[in-house]
């Protein structure tokens, strides 16, 4: 039970409280209503693409695009009403967003339409949080409760792959919350609940569990430019390894809310961390350190960009935001 509110809190959606409508395609799709307030609403993810495009995914199947650097947005109508949770795209036109419900769409236009590929009302594993693709045929997706799928054909068809050495034969499956990939190594990183990280040297096909510096639950793992992985999680916990996971550095992060994602900031030269609570935290040096930069307004935070006029903007429960970063 436990586990359960846990997962819940996490992606706070439990509190959204309109009602969701939706409308009828030609070939009997039903896809969700155009919301005059979509990018005020809860947004969980935000990518940068092809000729300075900016695409943010949120709860009620909301997808947002904007050619703008984020003054306008413009929402683009899809067949599923969940939360989409995360997007991975292989270059500026192919892409995939996953989410609850086990959704998983794909656009082949840079956004302008998706298709359903995949989708279940398993209640066992009701979601998944991340995405991943080596190439534009070859890809996993990764959710709740040990949630593992793989495609090998662009995500025509999807398999469920039973990853045995990530089971804790005392709890079960953990929840897979995030996926990185360090191209020189080309090795694959995974970070999950109950403090699981994991990686992988053949794609994805097979996993083996590192040695974690902390028994908490991990939201997110991202490998830098210099090679080093980077992990967070709960209670302001940050970890940096510069030997591809063999062994694990505490940062300190002078906060106690939970770290969601990160972004390198190319213009800035810098990583900016978002969580809960309005944080954002501040590296210059690759994560030997980090700043704390609390947003007066606390806003829980999802995901960040930067875009073409190096401007930072965040995603999280009030939409798209410029990020207070000095």
């Amino acid at each position: 039970m436990l586990r359960k509110i846990k997962f819940i809190l996490v992606f706070v959606t439990l509190f959204l409280n309109t009602s969701i409508f939706a409308s009828e395609t030609n070939n009997g799709l039903k896809l969700n209503q155009i919301a005059v307030k979509a990018s005020q609403s809860l947004l969980m993810d935000i990518k940068s693409i092809l000729n300075d495009r900016l695409i943010a995914v949120g709860e009620r199947g909301h997808i947002l695009i904007s050619d703008d650097n984020g003054s306008i947005w413009r929402q683009i109508q899809v067949p599923t009403e969940a939360l989409l949770t995360k997007l991975y795209f292989v270059d500026g036109k192919v892409g995939w967003a996953v989410g609850h419900q086990q959704i998983i769409l794909k656009t082949e236009n840079a956004g302008e339409t998706w298709q359903i590929q995949n989708e279940s009302d398993s209640l066992d594993q009701p979601a998944l949080f991340d995405i991943w693709f080596s190439d534009a045929q070859n890809g996993i997706a990764v959710g709740a409760y040990g949630l593992y799928l793989s495609t090998d054909d662009g995500g025509e068809n999807w398999q469920e792959l039973y990853q045995e050495s990530l089971e804790d034969y005392d709890i079960g499956f953990p929840h897979f919350y995030s996926l990185a990939f360090e191209k020189k190594s080309k090795k694959l990183f995974m970070a999950a609940e109950l403090g699981l990280l994991a990686v992988s040297d053949d794609l994805g096909k097979t996993w083996s569990k590192l040695t974690s510096p902390y028994q908490g639950s991990f939201f997110h793992i991202s490998a830098l430019p210099n090679g080093y992985i980077v992990a967070m999680g709960l209670r302001g916990h940050l970890f940096r390894s510069k030997d591809l996971g063999i062994s694990w550095q505490e940062v300190k992060t002078n906060t106690l809310s939970g770290l969601q994602n990160l972004l390198m900031s190319k213009s800035r030269n810098k990583l900016i961390i978002v969580g809960s609570n309005g944080t954002q935290l501040v590296s210059n040096d690759n994560a030997n350190s980090v700043r704390l930069v609390q947003r007066s307004d606390r806003v829980h935070l999802a995901a960040a960009v930067e875009t073409s006029e190096n401007k930072i903007l965040v995603v999280g429960v009030k939409g798209v935001i410029a990020a207070e970063i000095n």
